[in-house]
């Protein structure tokens, strides 16, 4: 029986704890024990867990030294600036980690990790949950085949609305830093983080690896007043010569769900959230692949079976390739030089009638969106120009190794 632990049990936190209960029988793992510091917030689920005999502990920290001896591995889903201190923590203590995407804000803190992980010997899975999906392996294979011939560019588009109690669910939320810590909470950091790095998967044509980033070209925009993104527009070059495309808004008219199209030598792909993958090329049958709905459940039998085995090979993402998602990350916001505020008098609060979300939305954001995805450019490229948006400069990540360089993070 493999013992399990948990930092964090709101909001995507219960959703792992769920999950890790569904997966007991099938994967031979037992929750032992959670740590939330605001156990007050959660007083049904605390009440729940303890009547499964989980130990509840109010500081991670705290868990772990009790934990020693007792527990194989500990899920941490906390906030972004605290996943590198929670981590290194809990991989001194003896664990394997699983944790949330993104493992960190900056490369400098996923390489203070990595050099804790080599010291412990201990495996981290990082929790991009699409890349256990069957539908994101199936085009994965169909570009590492070879047959759709030398890819041109991935274009990923995404826009979902984000009511104000979003902001204030957490003190990270929407924040650059905290005290010391970077979080540098946004859009391309959280949300869609998940389509960076299925960008960088598909642009890779080693199975299971991500490609590198060598250099990144970005817009960084907030509406919403908080410190962090709310739109993001990067464009990222890789190692391999493939120029991978993220525009993705949290200032929608109306929520349109991720979806990633690969133009390639011999056709194309159209992968897309909860509707799955096609695969046409220009000779040969149509292919597709539905979506995967049970990612999370893979991933978290994916990670037991490791922790069970030791087999680092079964994690979906480990550390080392999850550092290339901060990588394009961090680039992209010292391409962007600062976060780019829209102008507030431009943005509309949507009424009643047109959606039942409280949401502020940028008025012809959507289509914008989908003109910049056609022409695989940046917002700034669009002609005309938005008069909100910013021309900025390639960034060159060659050795790259902390963040910021040309950053601004304003007072």
């Amino acid at each position: 029986m493999v013992r399990l632990a948990i930092v964090g049990v709101r909001g995507w936190g219960l959703r792992l704890v769920r999950a890790i209960q569904a997966a007991s029988a099938s994967c031979r793992c037992r929750l032992v024990a959670a740590a939330e510091q605001r156990w007050s917030d959660a007083p049904g689920v605390s009440a729940d867990l303890a009547g499964r005999g989980v130990a509840l502990y109010d500081d991670g920290e705290e868990m772990f030294a009790a934990l020693r001896g007792r527990c194989d591995a500990v899920y941490v889903a906390t906030g972004i600036d605290s996943h590198p201190r929670l981590a290194m923590a809990a991989m001194r203590s003896g664990f394997h980690v699983h944790l949330e995407k993104p493992p960190a804000a900056t490369v400098q803190d996923v390489d203070a990790m990595l050099a804790v992980q080599q010291q412990t010997g201990r495996l981290c899975l990082v929790g991009f949950q699409a890349l256990h999906g069957a539908d994101m392996a199936f085009v994965q294979r169909q570009i590492a085949s070879g047959r759709l011939g030398r890819l041109r560019t991935l274009v990923c588009t995404g826009g979902w609305r984000r009511e104000p109690g979003y902001y204030s669910r957490s003190p990270w939320a929407g924040r650059l830093r905290l005290g010391d810590a970077w979080a540098l909470d946004g859009a391309a950091t959280n949300a869609f983080a998940h389509q960076v790095a299925n960008l960088l998967l598909l642009a890779e044509p080693t199975p299971g690896r991500l490609a590198e980033p060598v250099g990144v070209r970005a817009e960084l925009y907030a509406g919403h007043p908080i410190e962090g993104h709310d739109t993001a527009a990067m464009e990222i070059h890789t190692a391999g010569g493939v120029r991978a495309y993220l525009l993705a808004t949290h200032l929608p008219e109306r929520d349109f769900d991720p979806c990633i199209r690969v133009e390639a030598q011999h056709g194309r792909i159209d992968w897309g959230y909860r509707r799955g993958a096609v695969v046409r090329r220009d000779e040969g049958p149509r292919r597709s692949c539905p979506h995967d709905s049970h990612c999370l459940d893979k991933e978290v039998a994916d990670f037991v079976r490791a922790v069970r085995t030791g087999d680092g090979s079964l994690l979906g993402c480990d550390l080392a390739e999850a550092r290339k998602v901060v990588l394009a990350i961090d680039g992209a916001h010292e391409s962007s030089g600062r976060i780019h505020r829209i102008d507030p008098a431009l943005l509309r609060r949507a009424p009643r009638e047109m959606s039942d979300k409280d949401h502020l939305y940028l008025p012809g954001m959507d289509g914008l969106v989908a003109d910049a995805a056609r022409k695989a450019v940046l917002l700034s490229q669009l002609r005309p120009r938005p008069l909100w948006a910013v021309a900025t400069e390639y960034f060159d990540l060659t050795g790259y190794a902390g963040f910021p360089q040309r950053f601004d993070a304003g007072p």
